[in-house]
């Protein structure tokens, strides 16, 4: 039981590992964006003698919110590059977490380490119940339930972040429309159990389709800013 334990906990470090990655090269991808965009649209504003941007700057912020409306005047293509170079860390954080977490969770499924999760399911359920013993016969909805392990899981300071994460994260996917919580037979331990396992067997491997997607608009993007840059 120990070696099982020790070796849930070296799987579950592996996951932690490979999440990191999925996290760092979302990010990554990012950066470059960034990066590219921003040092290209200064390239072709400085082409165009027509700019006046810097020198709003010492106007305040309504100069500088002139500056960049005058800039969309002149050159669109390479203001919206700009902007989108600002925006992208952003967007990208975004996906980043979200890629994250979707491969720690097929990692999950993948090395069967969903019974990795379920006993904090009933470690949270029992918290609730422990303080407020007759709390699920005066619920039936599950958005109140759903609420209060939330709460429960984020003052919990014993369990490692990323597995806090999950199940957070899986939490609010699950539906569970199904279940009659006005019947005192409802076991809900068993039933979030029995969810969170279906949830995780049945979720596909995360692609990186939709950051190909972006960057591909983004070198449209450069090429139109390249195209439409005025002198």
């Amino acid at each position: 039981m120990k070696n099982e334990a020790s070796s849930n906990f070296k799987l579950f470090g592996k996951i932690t590992a490979k999440s990191l990655f999925a996290w760092i090269k979302v990010a990554f991808i990012g950066v470059v964006i960034m990066i590219t965009n921003i040092t290209i649209a200064v390239i072709l504003f400085s082409d165009n003698p027509g700019g006046g941007f810097p020198a709003s700057g010492h106007a305040g912020i309504l100069g500088a919110v002139m500056g960049f409306i005058f800039l969309f005047m002149v050159e669109f293509w390479s203001a919206l590059l700009l902007t989108v170079g600002i925006l992208t860390p952003v967007l990208f954080i975004i996906l980043a977490n979200k890629n994250a977490i979707a491969s720690a969770i097929y990692n999950i499924w993948k090395f069967k380490l969903a019974d990795f999760i379920e006993p904090k399911i009933e470690f949270y359920v029992d918290k609730i119940l422990q303080k407020q013993p007759d709390f699920l016969k005066k619920i039936s909805d599950w958005s109140v339930v759903k609420v209060k392990l939330l709460d429960t899981i984020n003052h919990d300071s014993q369990t490692p972040k990323l597995q806090k994460r999950i199940i957070k994260f899986i939490l609010k996917k699950i539906k569970m429309d199904d279940v009659d919580f006005k019947n005192p037979n409802t076991n809900l331990s068993s039933i979030l159990s029995f969810k969170i396992r279906q949830f995780i067997e049945g979720f596909a491997e995360p692609d990186l389709k939709l950051v190909w997607i972006l960057v591909a608009i983004d070198i449209v993007l450069i090429i139109l800013a390249f195209v439409f840059n005025s002198h």
